[in-house]
């Protein structure tokens, strides 16, 4: 545990180039730090070493994916200097060669009318030939987000959002009140995808997180985001709003 500040946001990577589990994370001070440290064993793991940084808020929730060798690819989130606060954000991309030096960002075009990516998770489908990208979206000036939505990319720049969310504050009784980060993992020998999501509900004055999971065929998903909801999507909720301080 750092000195100051916290750790947040990990994101994991197999290299079989060197046999290893890479973890990525995120350390917040007045800056944020993303570090790597390599995994060869479950108990067994390196030092850090510090990949990214950046003034806080700036590189927020890193997803990383290995596409092949010396084809390493970094999205992340800046929210400018205010956080939760901002009134937008911009989905960022990074480039490496050997997932330890990275370029510089580049903005990406991942972006919704007055919807704006909080945390993201990103991985490549080989047999789609695509990024896939889960997200949580903020409205300006919260972070309290109520919807999970997914984009589309065929080179990790450029991306086609669909209409439908994923998931919904509310769908979950357990996510009353919140729809946080998601991942997801798609299986190409049964053409299912396994998705991971997280969210709260407010009670007993304090927001309860939990974790939920789901399986369905790549039809049904497709099918549910492509599907435009009457009235325009989440339930209003009454909890406090999350702040930076309290944000996952």
């Amino acid at each position: 545990r750092p000195a100051a500040g916290y750790l947040s946001d990990p994101d994991e990577v197999f290299n079989p180039e060197t046999n290893e589990l890479w973890l990525y994370y995120r350390s917040v001070t007045t800056q944020n730090q993303i570090w790597l440290i390599r995994g060869s064993a479950l108990s067994t793991w390196s030092s850090p070493t510090l990949v990214a940084s950046g003034i806080n808020h700036t590189i927020v929730s890193p997803t990383v994916v290995r596409r092949g060798a010396g084809d390493w690819l970094m999205w992340s989130v800046n929210s400018g200097t205010t956080g939760c606060t901002s009134n937008a954000t911009t989905v960022e991309l990074r480039r490496s060669s050997d997932g330890i030096s990275w370029s510089n960002p580049v903005a990406t075009d991942l972006t919704e009318s007055n919807l704006f990516a909080w945390h993201i998770d990103v991985e490549w489908i080989p047999s789609k030939q695509e990024f896939w990208a889960v997200y949580n979206v903020k409205i300006p000036g919260s972070c309290t987000t109520a919807e999970l939505h997914f984009a589309r990319s065929t080179d990790g720049l450029h991306w086609l959002t669909e209409p439908g969310p994923v998931l919904m504050r509310g769908t979950v009784p357990a996510f009353a009140d919140i729809v946080y980060r998601a991942s997801l993992l798609y299986d190409a020998s049964t053409d299912n995808v396994t998705l991971w999501y997280s969210g709260a509900k407010y009670e007993n004055g304090r927001y309860d997180w939990r974790i939920a999971t789901e399986r369905l065929a790549v039809s049904a998903f497709l099918g549910r985001i492509a599907a435009t909801l009457p009235g325009g999507g989440s339930a209003v909720t009454t909890a406090p709003p999350l702040t930076d301080a309290d944000a996952p």
